[in-house]
């Protein structure tokens, strides 16, 4: 069911330590694209205006989605980030490289 230029991501988040209370968060994805007419530029996933990427959870969160790019344009890395709520801070940051 895939569609051209669309990319699918799926993954699991845990909370490690004594859990104590729910992780409330958001997910943010900024993707690193090479495009047809030359240059780069960068796609944040969901869009940061939306009430899209909201995190709450106690042990787990499974976060799938999809996300469409410009016709001709090519993802060369993509960097997940997990932001605390209230205030942003980024608990955890890793960037997922694409052949």
């Amino acid at each position: 069911d895939a569609r051209p230029n669309e990319y699918r991501y799926r993954m699991l988040l845990s909370q490690g330590g004594q859990r104590k209370q729910d992780f409330k968060g958001r997910l943010q994805m900024v993707a690193r694209i090479d495009q047809k007419a030359g240059g780069q530029t960068t796609l944040t996933v969901p869009d940061p205006e939306s009430d899209e990427g909201h995190l709450e959870f106690r042990f787990y969160q499974k976060v799938e989605g999809r996300f469409r790019v410009p016709e001709g344009a090519v993802v060369k890395a993509v960097e997940v980030r997990v932001l605390q709520q209230p205030g942003g801070q980024v608990k955890l940051s890793r960037v997922v490289n694409l052949p």
